[in-house]
């Protein structure tokens, strides 16, 4: 099986109906899907998903287009080490190598509560 075939018209609908929470999409994803993704790295599973997303917009690729997908890997990233420490903002940014006050800013732009 390939990463491709990891019902990405799942995935999508999923987000567009604003599922946008990770339990949700877990919840949504047949069981056995996810321990396929596992046996991915994160590095391969973000290439396949970065080509398909350049796919869809053809030969079209829009200005900001590293800020938009860092902002899309941003975010997660961000949110997960924050639950991880049960929102201790000081050991988040040391965690993410990056200045509290960096973090703080980072959260109000991403719609993280302080």
């Amino acid at each position: 099986m390939t990463v491709e075939s990891l019902r990405e018209h799942e995935l999508d609908s999923i987000r567009s109906a604003g599922a946008v929470n990770q339990t949700e999409l877990r919840n949504d994803l047949d069981p056995s899907m996810l321990d396929k993704i596992d046996g991915f790295s994160l590095e391969n599973l973000v290439d396949v998903k970065i080509g398909r997303f350049l796919d869809q917009l053809g030969k079209f690729y829009p200005e900001g287009l590293y800020d938009l997908l860092m902002s899309k890997v941003e975010k997660p990233l961000i949110g997960q080490i924050l639950k991880r420490t049960g929102g201790n903002q000081v050991h988040a940014s040391k965690i993410l190598g990056i200045n509290r006050n960096t973090l703080r800013k980072k959260m109000k732009i991403h719609g993280f509560a302080p």
